[in-house]
């Protein structure tokens, strides 16, 4: 009998969200009969960022028909920015573009700000992501270094509510893949890219980033509720800007995908995972709530991320 149902993965950071699927497949393909490996169809519910961590909802066979569901779903994010340096990607994995002042902004100022980014708001897509343009993703125009064939348009979008959970300049800070790490091959590799035409740029090198990134730029943990198409990625970047500064982000956790929660809901996807696993995580889910009704989105539980 074929698998028919939903999944959530609690995406490993670093993966991509084909590479969790590509994983499932390589299960079942190992792991199943000729009938099942044969016809198996899986898709996912959204995508998580390279970077990211926390609830990849995966439809399975006939599964797949209600991804669309968890796409418009409300959806619970933990986000990590970090002041003071903007990257193309606007995260840590991309590119350093440039510096920028931090010592003016405070925790309330950047409370206050959190405030104009709260409700129906205009948000314009990071250059990194998935959406389509002239039927090519937008990231593969980018990492082929091929000009857009035309702009790319804000879209509205929906920040029910956002809320700062930590503003701090001393900390000793280190994301998994270091931020400091990455930014400095990215600094060697491409000293191009760093936007000299600011003179807070004029002398630069790698000791002095690191330095100050580590030591002088404040950190901000946001805990953020939105709707379908929010990228959290811009929303940090836009942050910072609204600051007269730069920012991206260094960690950032779905914790909620409509009533799919983090851990509660969520199977680790490493070398010890089987069918029995995968099996059991689908009917958890599926017990929860009969796909011929209408799934509930419009409210989300505050949970944390451990």
């Amino acid at each position: 009998m074929l698998p028919h149902g939903i999944l959530a993965i609690n995406k490993p950071r670093g993966k991509t969200s084909t590479d969790v699927l590509n994983r499932l497949k390589e299960i079942f393909r190992n792991r199943s009969t000729s009938n099942i490996k044969n016809k198996i169809k899986l898709g996912h519910g959204g995508t998580l960022d390279p970077l990211a961590t926390g609830v990849l909802v995966i439809g399975v066979n006939d599964g797949c028909k209600e991804l669309h569901k968890y796409i418009g779903c409300n959806k619970v994010y933990l986000a990590t920015g970090l002041f003071g340096f903007a990257t193309d990607s606007y995260d840590s994995y991309g590119k350093l573009l440039k510096t920028a002042p931090v010592k003016h902004i405070t925790k309330e100022m950047l409370t206050f700000t959190l405030q104009k980014f709260t409700g129906d708001i205009s948000q314009k897509p990071p250059l990194y992501s998935a959406l389509r343009m002239e039927g090519r993703r937008l990231y593969d125009y980018a990492r082929k270094g091929i000009s857009l064939p035309k702009s790319i348009e804000p879209r509205a979008i929906k920040v029910h509510s956002l809320s700062l959970l930590d503003f701090t300049f001393n900390h000793d800070y280190k994301p998994p893949t270091t931020t400091a790490t990455i930014l400095k091959t990215r600094t060697s590799e491409n000293n191009d890219v760093i936007n000299t035409s600011d003179p807070s740029n004029a002398i630069i090198n790698e000791d002095s980033i690191i330095e100050s990134l580590l030591m002088d730029n404040p950190i901000f943990k946001i805990h953020v509720e939105c709707g379908k198409g929010t990228y959290i990625r811009s929303l940090i970047h836009d942050i910072g800007i609204e600051l007269n500064s730069a920012a991206h982000v260094v960690e950032l956790i779905r914790l909620q995908q409509g009533d799919i929660c983090l851990h509660r809901d969520t199977i680790e996807l490493d070398e010890r995972t089987d069918l029995n696993t995968i099996f059991n995580a689908m009917e958890k889910i599926q017990s929860k709530h009969s796909y011929s009704s209408q799934l509930q989105c419009n409210k989300v539980t505050d949970i944390s991320a451990s």
